[in-house]
């Protein structure tokens, strides 16, 4: 399985925005970085099973230090696998040995915390093993002497412990176990069990989807006043183009395309919004607005200091909130707030790579990727509260039903929804259909979600319901 990793990258600060490289082929955001075994200590220990496991990959091309680049998620293949009564994973009898300088495989664990907490973990690994906890780098057996650990019997290897601070909410677990000898194997206990997310009662079900025609869709934003559904095409590969490549398309409620190219020439436009009878979108560089009766750009304004623009909202009074996602620096990460022309940094402190936007009760509900979390800052006084975790992952579309729960999506292709306390139930899941989930629109009427599929290249509308099982 070939795979391309970026030269250099040894940084442990993290880089896994999936717009870390926008302008390369797909191959170089296989940034498969820094991916570690978690397995951790405790007394009463519950074996850790239900792993997903992608590999192999080659050990001496990979950066161990950071977390993989969202594409290298995605785009992985990952299996669920299934391990014995005392949780051990055979590596060997799940991948073959393929590359002379070490083979490397990845494992994660997803699961749910109802509190904030700690907990230990007891990892037992045969080959070095670096671990990530939500995105984060928490451990790594490189450079510790095996002599210094117990050796278990099984065959899983020296044991090493670790303590995890949860979070309330979802919690990964992500490990890279790399090995040169014919021993390949690990097993994870807990101090406590980790119950799996919790799944939606009614499976979500499409009503259509468009023809794989669009150029990496990715917003979708319905016009309340025309009954049309508009749609941002990116092209994740604007960086390659001479002239700015990306466009607006206009569909019908049923997802019939009008107009494929409405208007184009546009650098990579994302988050969109409307105000009044102006559509509003966030490019590259800029902040554009576009006349909703004639099709006309009616003004383009710079956005001082931008990285990565990505979404946007708008409150009553017509002040557009742009978060930065900044992915060459993921703690300066803002949002900016535009009103009467101007721009100001309206968030700061406490933002990690913004990205998905919304407007709820006197509140910016903000998708804190950088960390995972799902935040809200208060749009009188700027402060800043989290919600819940949701892992490691992009939070990209976020809207809110109309009993006040939140509906949030990770790009890789799932759909949550979140109870005001803080419950995540999974209504959605489509990574074994190999389509994304980014910043989509919400038909609360229909229980219609209409996701722009970016990858896939599509537009597709599922019909979601169901409490959780």
């Amino acid at each position: 399985m070939p795979l391309f990793f970026p030269e250099g990258g040894t940084s442990p600060v993290r880089k896994r925005d999936p717009f870390d490289l926008p302008g390369s082929a797909l191959g170089v955001f296989f940034l498969v970085s820094a991916l570690f075994p978690v397995m951790v200590s405790c007394e009463g220990e519950t074996p850790i099973s239900n792993w997903e496991v992608a590999g192999p990959y080659p050990a001496d091309q990979v950066n161990r230090e950071v977390y993989p680049n969202f594409y290298a998620i995605f785009l992985a293949p990952w299996s669920k696998v299934p391990s014995g009564l005392d949780g051990v994973v055979d590596l060997n009898g799940l991948f073959p040995r393929e590359n002379t300088g070490g083979d490397l495989a990845l494992a994660r664990r997803v699961f749910t915390s109802h509190e904030e907490a700690e907990i230990e973990l007891e990892l037992e690994c045969s080959g070095e093993t670096d671990v990530f906890l939500n995105g984060w780098p928490v451990f790594s057996t490189r450079g510790r002497s095996a002599g210094s650990e117990d050796q278990p019997p099984g065959g899983s290897g020296p044991t090493h412990r670790v303590s995890l601070p949860l979070e309330k909410g979802l919690n990964e677990v992500l490990l890279m176990i790399s090995s040169q000898t014919e021993e390949w194997a690990f097993r994870g206990l807990s101090s406590r069990p980790l119950p799996s997310k919790r799944l939606a009662l009614e499976p979500a079900e499409e009503v259509w989807a468009t023809p794989d025609t669009f150029l990496t869709p990715e917003s979708v934003l319905k016009d309340p006043t025309r009954d049309l559904l508009y749609v941002t095409n990116f092209d994740n590969q604007f960086g390659q183009k001479p002239e700015p490549s990306g466009y607006v398309s206009i569909l019908s409620m049923d997802g019939e395309i009008l107009e494929h190219r409405w208007v184009a020439g546009l650098s990579a436009p994302t988050g969109m919004d409307i105000w009044r009878d102006t559509l509003f979108v966030a490019e590259r560089e800029h902040l554009l607005a576009i006349d909703l009766g004639t099709g006309e750009v009616a003004g383009r304004w710079p956005i001082p200091d931008p990285v990565f623009p990505n979404d946007l909202v708008i409150d009553e009074s017509g002040t557009v909130y742009v978060s930065d996602t900044r992915t060459d620096d993921w703690a300066d990460s803002r949002i900016y707030r535009f009103k009467e022309g101007q721009f100001d940094i309206f968030a700061n402190e406490g933002i990690s790579r913004a990205n998905g936007l919304w407007i709820s009760d006197g509140w910016l509900i903000v998708g804190s990727s950088g960390d995972g979390l799902l935040k809200r800052v208060e749009l009188s006084t700027g402060r800043v509260e989290t919600i819940v975790s949701l892992g490691a992952g992009i939070i990209d579309g976020i809207r809110v039903d109309e009993a006040g729960n939140y509906l949030v999506s990770h790009w890789e292709g799932q759909l949550y929804r979140i109870s005001p306390s803080g419950e995540i139930v999974e209504l959605l899941d489509s990574r074994p259909d190999g389509w994304n989930t980014a910043d989509f629109e919400f038909l609360p009427e229909r229980n219609l979600v209409l996701f722009p599929t970016f990858l896939d290249n599509r537009v597709r509308a599922v019909h979601i319901g169901g409490g959780p099982s």
